[in-house]
């Protein structure tokens, strides 16, 4: 008898695969997914991902866009709770509704605005 689906149930495919190919979440799939479709990493520079936390986008803009280990692409996660690090991703621990961290992403850019 089953009462529905546990948040230990791994049988998810996509959960499988994330599992397999080193990404921290299923959800890196999606974004891969929207980069595919729309090309949305094509000339950016300067990327914010707020509420990152496990960092599973973070680590699918790092892997994509510091390919080359380019130092002018900026990438800043920003979360309530501490990430393991990623290469090439500035984390910043805080509330995204403070202004105190918002200062702090902005900071990051030197007065660039965000591509995304």
């Amino acid at each position: 008898f089953l009462m529905g689906k546990s948040s230990k149930d791994k049988r998810d495919i996509y959960y499988r695969l994330a599992k397999e190919q080193g990404w921290r979440a299923r959800s890196a799939f999606k974004l891969i997914h929207i980069q595919e479709n729309f090309n949305i990493f094509d000339g950016v520079k300067n990327v914010v991902d707020l509420c990152a936390a496990p960092g599973s986008w973070s680590q699918v803009l790092s892997r994509y866009l510091k390919a080359d280990n380019s130092e002018e692409i900026k990438i800043v996660a920003v979360d309530l709770q501490k990430m393991a690090p990623l290469p090439g991703v500035t984390q910043i621990l805080g509330d995204i509704t403070d202004v105190e961290t918002a200062f702090k992403i902005i900071g990051h850019f030197e007065g660039k605005e965000a591509d995304l």
